[in-house]
């Protein structure tokens, strides 16, 4: 699936629970996947319905409108960064799927179906934001980190000579316990 064709760094599902429109039931899942493999340039849309690639007409699609509404219009809400490797997935399961046209190339614009996508997107995209904002507060960690480790043994040093002691003072105990300190919360 997902993690051997595109090789993200991060990938998430969501699977909405059963929903009918007209009578007729239906299940919406949506995947996402960031980074790896997904290449740039924004955000790739693969849109299925019934296990099939839905390949023509990709404008007129209803997922096409929603995720362009969420994940493009508002990734700033979702602290996604311009020209994120971005690729969402959306399959729509039914006993009678809802197209447009006869050629079957895209969904028709149901308000039942439209809101379980708008939420399975909402809940990967938020996803994504948890993770997005982890890897960002780690790498502050460890750009405080490196500095810690960098001008501690000088600030020690212009602490010997400003004290006029021969001894360089111990640091060590407190660096080690801001490591693990650091290493602990992450």
């Amino acid at each position: 699936g997902i993690m051997s064709e595109l090789s993200p760094e991060f990938s998430t599902i969501a699977i909405r629970p059963p929903s009918a429109y007209s009578g007729f039931p239906f299940i919406v899942e949506v995947g996402l996947a960031y980074g790896g493999n997904v290449g740039s340039g924004g955000v790739k849309l693969f849109r299925y319905a019934n296990r099939i690639p839905l390949l023509y007409d990709e404008g007129s699609d209803i997922a096409w409108q929603v995720v362009k509404d969420l994940a493009i219009d508002k990734k700033r809400a979702y602290k996604i960064p311009d020209n994120a490797p971005l690729a969402l997935i959306t399959h729509v399961c039914s006993t009678k799927v809802p197209f447009k046209t006869a050629g079957k190339e895209f969904l028709a614009d149901r308000p039942e179906i439209e809101r379980e996508l708008k939420n399975a997107v909402r809940e990967v995209l938020r996803k994504l934001r948890l993770h997005l904002s982890r890897k960002s507060s780690e790498e502050a960690v460890k750009r405080r980190r490196d500095i810690y480790s960098k001008y501690l043994p000088l600030i020690a040093e212009f602490s010997k000579d400003l004290s006029g002691k021969k001894d360089l003072p111990n640091f060590q105990p407190m660096l080690k316990a801001y490591l693990e300190e650091s290493e602990a919360d992450n």
